[in-house]
């Protein structure tokens, strides 16, 4: 048996005396509980947000290492003003649901605290600044399995936001999240579900990660990603049915763009300004204006772009960036896959472009270079999820060619495929290049080639239409009645905001959306209404108020609810 000098004895149980032996948990339903839960934690504990609607909640996160989340995942639903200020380290905010609200110029979640994680979290319908921000100063946050969706507010800002700083990356990572329905004229409108950067900071490095995501009916902007800063990586996401938009890289230099769907699109990738950039391993079908867009751009123009073992089919023409006074130099097309083309493949030639082993099929739109394209079949053949790939006697199989960029490694990022060792769904390749496919997947395809992010594998993970039955109708700008006192403990008075009279039905409801009671249903006109003998029989809780408001003359029906305690 071993024994101890008695000052090593002595420190060991002072060390056990002054640590926690637990975590202590606080269970919150108001500001006010929030407040004093936060004030009494201390690092390591956890404060939860009990099930229930709650208006106008307004979290100010200052106190480093804490958990915050909701009771049940997804049941907690935060609406009216509602928006929450991160300016601690390590948190992690989970669970949540921003449906519904209006907090005017004001971000839903605003980010300067370092090392935190939002995770399962559901913003959708609010009028708002951004829906998520994540300032100059912050380092290693983390968004994930997050969903994004339908902002109302239309004009000039977009929905995610990260900003770099000047002296130091951030390192953060936007994983398995989706971003659906935003609608608009795309253009240059303001609405991008992502934007890292500002044009005044492309030439700061930002070292982001977008990966997993899955993009959506997002016309609010011609550009579904905007990238505005440099060394950034966009990889494995999936972009389907985005008639009005593609990923745009904007400003700065050196991102990498790798083994991403493209289904259904306006565009694919658009190449505004910058050097050092890299398109890699991609799949591309029904690109109805623009797979791979280079821009003739003087302010930055594009230098040293690379675009190798790339699947580019049944989709318009590439556009190279010919006409214009700063056309790209030193572009190089290696290895990769361009068959059916809807019109040509190819456009706008700058006559500088390098080819290596490429295979084409179909009205090429540009001169044949002499060599470095082979015009031929390459026998693809279409799986039982919808995508293609290489048919065993294909010629793209072990033809690739040397003379591709390997793709650059960030420090303190998670490692990049930097010799392609991999397809684009993680299947290994062969490390000699004359052994590797062309295109974006290695024969045989024993990982079915499919999108590996989808609506259904990204985003929360509990059904995003909780209590729809409840929320405000997402084309409803003001609020369609308002209640007082809260808490109430006899009567609650309500201000019905309908401008004429209206069939107006009043419901009490419990949290989970079960009508306790009929109020009342009768034709009122706008102005104060008391309810008495129903609030006064209630036990002590909390509760939620529906309003449906039906127009006597148009019969257009509004319905909105508002939850509130009887003490």
């Amino acid at each position: 048996m071993k024994t101890y000098p008695f000052y090593l004895s002595l420190i060991f149980i002072i060390t056990c005396l002054s640590t926690p032996l637990y975590a202590a948990v606080f269970t919150v339903s108001s500001s006010g509980e929030f407040g004093a839960a936060q004030n009494n934690a201390a690092a390591g504990d956890s404060i939860i947000w009990k099930n229930g609607l709650y208006g106008n909640i307004f979290m100010q996160i200052s106190k480093d290492s804490l958990y915050i989340g909701a009771e049940t995942l997804g049941e907690v639903i935060f609406r009216g003003a509602s928006r929450v200020n991160v300016s601690a380290d390590y948190i992690t905010f989970r669970g949540f649901q921003y449906v519904g609200g209006n907090i005017g110029s004001n971000d839903v979640i605003n980010i300067t605290g370092s090392n935190g994680h939002y995770d399962e979290i559901n913003i959708r319908a609010y009028r708002c600044y951004k829906y998520l921000r994540v300032r100059e100063e912050s380092q290693y946050v983390r968004i994930t399995h997050c969903n994004f969706e339908n902002r109302l507010t239309v004009a000039d800002q977009n929905i995610l936001s990260i900003l770099v700083d000047a002296n130091q990356p951030g390192y953060h990572k936007i994983q398995y999240c989706s971003f659906k329905n935003f609608p608009g004229g795309g253009n240059d409108e303001g609405v991008e579900p992502i934007r890292i950067g500002l044009s005044t900071q492309a030439d700061r490095n930002s070292r982001s990660l977008v990966e997993y995501c899955y993009f959506t009916q997002c016309d609010g902007d011609g550009e579904i990603i905007s990238s505005k800063a440099s060394q950034n990586v966009y990889r494995f996401n999936t972009f389907e049915d985005n008639l009005k938009a593609e990923l745009v890289l904007r400003h700065g230099s050196e991102a990498i763009v790798y083994g991403n769907f493209f289904i259904n699109n306006k565009g694919g990738v658009r190449v505004r300004e910058g050097q050092n950039h890299y398109i890699y391993n991609n799949y591309f079908t029904d690109i109805w204006d623009r797979p791979i867009f280079l821009q003739n751009e003087d302010s930055d123009p594009l230098d040293a772009i690379t675009i190798a073992f790339n699947t580019v089919m049944e989709s318009d023409d590439i556009r190279l960036g010919g006409p214009g006074s700063n056309p790209p130099t030193n572009v190089i097309f290696a290895n990769n896959i361009f068959t059916t083309p809807q019109d040509g493949i190819f456009e706008e030639p700058t006559g500088m472009e390098s080819w290596i082993s490429n295979i084409a099929l179909g009205t090429l739109g540009i001169n044949l270079p002499a060599s470095g394209i082979a015009v031929v079949d390459p026998m693809l053949v279409q799986n039982s999820a919808g995508f293609y790939g290489l048919d065993s006697m294909s010629p793209a199989i072990d033809a690739a060619q040397a003379g591709y960029l390997p793709l650059p490694q960030f420090a303190g990022m998670d490692t990049v495929d930097v010799d392609i060792l991999f397809d684009m769904m993680g299947q290994a390749r062969p490390s000699s290049v004359a052994l590797k496919d062309l295109g974006s997947n290695e024969y045989p395809h024993n990982v079915p080639i499919q999108p590996i992010a989808t609506e259904a594998n990204t985003g929360p993970s509990y059904e995003t239409a909780f209590h729809t039955s409840i929320e405000e109708p997402q084309s409803m700008v003001e609020d369609l009645f308002q209640l007082f006192p809260n808490p109430a403990s006899e009567q609650i008075n309500i201000k019905i905001q309908t401008e004429n009279a209206a069939e107006v039905k009043v419901e009490i409801l419990d949290l989970q959306g079960r009508v306790l009671s009929t109020v009342f249903q009768d034709t009122l006109l706008a102005g104060e209404h008391t309810i008495s003998e129903q609030i006064a029989s209630l036990p002590a809780g909390s509760y939620m108020l529906k309003v449906q408001s039906t127009a006597i003359s148009g019969g257009q029906t509004k319905g909105q609810a508002r939850s509130f305690s009887k003490l």
